[in-house]
């Protein structure tokens, strides 16, 4: 497609009074897809551009009523012809473009109010192309007396020498003033980086054409970058968004850069490093002291830097911030730029090298270089810049809001970085010893996140948490947090860690009330430091914690705090005093074990994590580490139970020892069980709660007792089978075969002895059977279970259910500790009357099924010794429970009921009941058919069958259950005909 017809129909169709909508509308379409074809098909960009220019040129020169769409083709067109292929500049262009394009495009986004934002985008992007131009051919019809036509030049001479003087502020301030009030961010955008490109690219503008317009373009820029409204603006535009923002300070630096730089190197001034600093002294006041703002004379410039600098803390502007006062307090720079603005461009830096350290790294280093190869002025400017902020750092950090703290804890640290050991110590040290670490302790306001995390209920923590998150309430935000690491990182640096591990060491043994405080910056400094900076404090400040920990009071809301600061360290120092905490063991065990039963979660949690680090360090895990220690730890305990004040948490301690260590533990419960029953005995009535604590641990004791006397049960039975002695088979054997001789030769002369009758049996009622007597050649109890069983039974009889279930569960535990003992039917014939008379109280249902369990395990131990025993004590209870309850039972008597029944089953299996007593038994029970214990009573009369099956099938065949028997051919025997039995009953029983 030919683009030279092309534009000479459009020219045809723009003739005054002939304009046809239609056809140029058609052509400039026409247009548009010819110049993407010729610059598809490699056609000569540069005569290209200067037909497209001509046309453009034509249609805006005589005035032709182009509509929005009409404009925007030919702004269009003109870009596609600007645009360079492969991104390189366009040589060789015609100066009638630059003269043509110039002159149309800059009215076209000079007016921003009166032209559509599309419009003006389209401008705005042709006149980016434009000014990036590498070379301009000048013919020889243009006049100059400089040069000798035709020739080519660059871009910025043709604008020097031929275009009007105010060609190029013309320009910029047609981009600010679309940057700064167009609606469109991204037309604001598009503007503010055409700017940049304009006082960068080709050097178009240079410092004599900038020094007129630099005071309007910092003031417009710098309105841009702080989102204020210029004074006389009537329409408000929209608040710019961060992009807008950072574009303009990029803008900013690239109009410093014209200004301010370049190869120039005479001054007017030769500054030494004293007048760097007394300039610095007395210029602007400190950034981070934002409540007021300079009030001395100062540069234009200086103010506005000051402004700026309040953009740190917008993390959208932070990164193009950084460049501009990189790049104001770099060498290219500083050297023209005033002090003042030098002194604010570093302070900046400083300020923002701790929350963005990525930006600020290679800027530091280059500080830092500089002043090794003792570039004073770097040097006294930085110190120009710490000492005002040293002399006000306890109002900053104590009275100041986050912002101003963040600011001073980064600049002081970079400060101290970049000056080195050698310079800063000097300024530093005797700020820092003389009221520098008190005032920081007194900004250390140490608390836990939450009181619901200091004291509520206990919860299971599955994985434990690496350490304590701690608040500081004036650093409650990442950013202050970060530079308050930093602040102590870097006086650790300087002070080295041994030395301030030291300072921190004296404030801890004083009676200074910042104890927490003080023990945080121990922890953050020992945390920092490697082992053997270390080592010469250590053992000092462990020392004191474990002091702290063996005289801790009970934690509460105002003790936490500390004492869990105190494990902190003690975990943070465990690994730098290695094998030499075994030494420690003996103070540490208990306190540890103790606060895992604190009611703070927090402190249980970092209880448990001083426990494993400390067994890492022993090598071994926390609890064989316990078991190993376990005389510590008991010790610990007996001398709280002695003390005056007894806190419930000992026998915590002493359960979860117990349960730890099992059996082996027993060898050290003596003297602890003695002083526990003396407690039990002193504050029955007085403390229930240490009462409770004391009743649990002796029924973890006694179920360990038990737990121990079934193992030996066990392994003895394992040794006859597994591994038998062969010379007590070989007794074994040689008896066998005499007993069979013997038994060979015998000769049955006597007749065989009658069995005993059934009144034999009932004669025989009140005489105990042979049995009753303890076996003598069995071995004797535990004595611990036994001196335990008998002095808890007599809290069978208290008020406290809690209680009273805790003394049901020793005596359980204390008869399975004693089974195949002698001593065992003695101490049933003790505890028998306590236990039974559970069931003729009033108590709580749950007591009353717990003292069912006992009696069950009672019965079954004691067997035929307990018949006279079920009779007369347990039987009327059962019988009361039975005949009192209603068949249509609630929820809590329906298990008592179950728990009766199944108690009988087992009665009935292990103690032998006499005929009147079975009879009842049988009579009584059946009129539980049909409610919801039904499967606890089939149960019971299947175990019945087994010996009083004649009773049990009289009673069924009464209730019409019996095949070809007739209820009617039964005499009365006292059971309901209206009971019905389940279907099938017989069979289930076996009749």
């Amino acid at each position: 497609m030919d683009i030279v017809p092309l534009v000479s129909k459009i020219s045809s169709c723009v003739e005054p009074g002939s304009v046809d909508r239609n056809l140029l509308h058609q052509h400039l379409t026409h247009l548009a897809l010819a110049v993407r074809h010729a610059k598809a098909t490699n056609v000569e960009s540069t005569s290209l551009l200067t037909h497209i220019t001509l046309v453009a040129a034509r249609l805006i020169s005589k005035r032709v009523e182009l509509s929005d769409r009409e404009r925007e083709l030919v702004l269009e067109t003109v870009c596609e012809a600007l645009t360079p292929k492969a991104h390189r500049p366009l040589d060789n262009v015609h100066a009638v473009v630059v003269d043509h394009i110039g002159r149309i495009l800059v009215p076209l986004f000079i007016t921003p109010s009166t032209l559509p934002e599309a419009t003006r985008m389209l401008a705005i992007g042709a006149w980016r192309q434009l000014v990036k131009i590498a070379s301009v051919y000048v013919p020889e019809k243009h006049s100059t007396q400089s040069r000798q036509l035709p020739c080519t030049v660059s871009l910025r001479e043709y604008i020097k020498e031929f275009m009007p003087p105010d060609y190029m502020s013309l320009a910029v301030c047609a981009l600010l003033d679309n940057a700064e009030m167009a609606d469109d961010q991204r037309l604001r955008v598009r503007a503010l980086e055409t700017l940049s490109d304009l006082f960068q690219k080709n050097g178009l503008i240079d410092r004599t054409q900038m020094s007129s317009m630099f005071p309007g373009t910092v003031s417009a820029l710098t309105r841009i970058s702080l989102a204020q409204m210029p004074a006389n603006s009537q329409n408000a535009p929209k608040k710019p968004i961060s992009a807008v923002r950072s574009q303009a300070l990029h803008a900013l630096e690239a109009a410093i850069l014209v200004m301010y730089s370049g190869s120039h190197t005479s001054l007017d001034k030769v500054h030494v490093a004293e007048e760097w600093a007394q300039q610095a002294r007395n210029g602007p006041t400190s950034i981070v002291d934002v409540d007021s703002a300079p009030t001395n004379e100062l540069d234009k410039l200086q103010q506005i830097l000051w402004r700026l600098a309040s953009l740190r803390h917008n993390s959208g502007t932070t990164s193009a911030l950084f460049s501009l006062f990189a790049r104001v307090s770099s060498i290219e720079c500083a050297s023209r730029m005033p002090e003042g603005c030098v002194q604010v461009a570093i302070e900046a830096c400083l300020a923002m090298s701790g929350s963005h350290p990525d930006l600020a790294s290679s800027y530091l280093l280059d500080l830092k270089l500089r002043c090794a190869q003792n570039d004073d002025s770097v040097g006294a400017r930085v110190e120009a810049v710490l000492e005002p902020l040293l002399t006000q750092f306890e109002r900053f950090v104590t009275n100041g809001e986050s912002r101003q703290r963040t600011d001073v804890l980064c600049v002081i640290s970079a400060c101290v970085k970049v000056l080195g050991q050698h310079r800063a110590l000097p300024l530093v040290s005797p700020w820092w010893r003389s009221r520098g670490l008190s005032a920081l302790l007194t900004s250390l306001s140490v608390s836990l996140p939450g009181t619901s995390l200091l004291i509520s209920e206990k919860q299971e923590h599955t994985v434990l948490p690496d350490g304590v998150s701690y608040v500081l309430e004036n650093y409650r935000t990442s950013e202050l947090s970060h530079a308050l690491d930093l602040f102590v990182q870097s006086m650790a640096d300087l002070f080295t860690p041994r030395e301030l591990g030291a300072q921190l060491l004296s404030l801890l043994f004083d009676s200074s009330d910042k104890h927490v405080e003080v023990l945080w910056m121990l922890r953050k400094v020992a945390g920092q430091a490697a082992h053997e900076d270390m080592s010469s404090i250590c053992p000092s400040a462990f020392q004191y914690c474990v002091d702290f920990c063996g005289t801790a009071p009970d934690p509460d809301t105002s003790h936490a705090v500390h004492e869990l600061m105190v494990l902190d360290v003690i975990s943070t120092l465990v690994p730098m005093i290695g094998s030499n905490v075994a030494y420690y063991m003996d103070t540490l065990l208990f306190p540890l074990l103790q606060t895992t039963t604190s009611s703070s979660p927090a402190l249980q949690a970092q209880a448990h994590r001083v426990l494993e680090i400390l067994a890492q360090q022993t090598l071994t895990s926390v609890s064989q580490m316990l078991h190993d220690n376990v005389d510590y730890i008991v010790e610990g305990c007996s001398q709280q139970i002695r003390a005056v004040t007894l806190h419930p948490r000992v026998f915590n301690i002493l359960c979860g020892a117990v349960l730890l260590v099992g059996r082996d533990i027993l060898v050290y419960m003596d003297d602890v069980v003695e002083d526990t029953l003396d407690v039990c005995e002193r504050l029955a009535y007085e403390d229930e709660e240490v009462v409770l604590g004391a009743l649990q641990f002796l029924e973890i004791v006694t179920r360990t007792v038990a737990d121990e006397s079934k193992m030996i049960e066990s392994t003895k039975g394992q040794a006859e089978v597994v591994d038998p002695d062969p010379i007590a088979t070989a007794v074994k054997a040689m008896d066998d075969a005499v007993a069979s001789r013997m038994l060979d030769d015998l000769v049955l002369t006597d007749p065989i002895p009658e069995l005993p009758t059934s009144t034999d049996f009932e004669s025989t009622d009140d005489v105990e059977p042979s049995d009753t007597e303890p076996d003598d050649t069995a071995p004797e109890g535990n004595p611990l279970a036994i001196k335990i069983c008998l002095s808890v039974q007599s809290f069978l009889y208290a008020d406290s259910s809690a209680h009273q279930l805790l003394a049901l569960k020793t005596v359980h535990n204390s008869t399975n500790a004693l089974q195949s003992t002698r001593d065992l039917l003695p101490l049933l014939n003790e505890v028998w009357p306590s236990l039974v008379n559970r069931l003729s109280q009033r108590d709580a249902h749950y007591v009353t099924l717990a003292a069912c369990d006992v009696i069950e395990r009672v019965c079954t131990l004691g067997s035929s010794w307990m018949r006279k025993r079920v009779k007369d004590d347990l039987w009327p209870h059962f019988e009361r429970i039975l005949q009192t309850s209603s068949l249509r039972m609630q929820r809590s008597e329906c298990t008592l009921i179950k728990r009766v029944l199944c108690t009988m089953g087992k009665v009935v299996e292990c103690v032998p009941l006499d005929e009147g007593m079975a009879w009842t038994v049988c009579v009584l029970v059946v009129r539980f058919f049909g409610t919801e214990v039904e499967p606890e009573l089939v149960e019971l009369l299947q175990q019945m069958t087994v010996l009083y099956g004649d009773k049990v099938w009289l009673v069924l065949a009464k209730l019409g259950c019996v095949e070809d028997v007739q209820p009617d051919s039964i005499l009365d025997i006292g059971v309901s005909t209206s009971i019905k039995p389940p279907n099938g009953i017989c069979q289930m029983l076996g009749l």
